[in-house]
C-alpha cells in the first residue's frame, strides 16, 4: 500500500447520496491516470459498488472502502473486494480486524497524538483529517518534524492548488473528494471530471 501511495500520490474519494454513477466515474478517473480509489461506506450500496468498480477496471487499479468505523465494516468491505480501508478516526478494533483480514488501513487522525497512535497500532499510513481545519500544509510540515517515519495522507478540503504544497511539506500522497470529483457523481460533466482528474494527477506525480 505504501509503495502505491508513493508511486501515485493521489487517492480519489467517491462519496454521494447514491452509487448510480460510481462505476462510470471510476472509469473516467482511471482513464485520467488515477489508480487509487475509495468508495465510502456512508453511501448506500457502496459495498456492491466496490465489487462493480473492481470488475470494471484493470488489475492495476486499487479500490478501497472509506468511512470504515466498525469491525463489521471491515468484513463488509473486504468481502466486497476492497483492497484497502480508510477510517475517519483511530479505532484499535478496526485496525485489529483489518490485520486479521490482511488488508491495509489508512487510519484517520487529527492530532499528533492520534497520528502516532494510529501508526503504532499498525496503520499503513495515516490520513490527516480534516487537514484544512488542522492547519493545511504548515500543519503537515510541523507534524513531520517529530514524526518523520509516519507516512501522512492529507485529506479534507485538498484543492488542486494545494497538492504541491502538501507534497512539499512531506506528505506521501493526498486524497481528494469534492475538489476532484466536483458534481460528476450527481450528473455533472464527465469531460470536466476528466480534465480535473488529469490536472490532479499531473500535480501529484509531477
Amino acid at each position: 500500500m505504501i509503495d502505491l501511495l508513493r508511486r501515485h500520490r493521489l487517492v480519489a474519494i467517491l462519496r454521494a447520496g447514491d452509487t448510480s454513477r460510481f462505476t462510470e466515474v471510476a472509469s473516467v478517473l482511471y482513464a485520467s491516470g488515477v489508480r487509487l480509489l475509495e468508495a465510502t461506506l456512508t453511501t448506500p450500496g457502496a459495498a456492491a459498488s466496490i465489487t462493480a468498480i473492481r470488475g470494471a477496471l484493470p488489475e492495476d487499479a486499487l479500490v478501497g472502502a472509506g468511512s470504515v468505523r466498525l469491525p463489521s465494516d471491515v468484513d463488509t468491505a473486504v468481502d466486497a473486494g476492497a483492497g484497502f480501508l480508510v477510517t475517519p478516526t483511530v479505532s484499535p478494533a478496526v485496525l485489529e480486524r483489518a490485520r486479521e483480514r490482511g488488508v491495509p488501513v489508512l487510519a484517520g487522525a487529527f492530532t499528533p497524538t492520534e497520528i502516532d497512535q494510529a501508526w503504532h497500532l499498525g496503520a499503513a499510513a495515516v490520513k490527516v483529517f480534516p487537514v484544512r481545519e488542522a492547519g493545511g500544509p504548515a500543519f503537515v510540515k510541523a507534524v513531520r518534524a517529530p514524526l518523520p517515519d509516519v507516512p501522512l495522507v492529507p485529506t479534507g478540503g485538498v484543492e488542486l492548488s494545494d497538492v504541491d504544497a502538501y507534497l512539499g511539506a512531506g506528505a506521501v500522497a493526498v486524497a481528494a473528494a469534492s475538489p476532484l470529483l466536483g458534481d460528476a457523481l450527481t450528473g455533472g460533466s464527465l469531460d470536466a471530471l476528466s480534465t480535473r482528474a488529469t490536472r490532479f494527477v499531473t500535480a501529484a506525480t509531477g
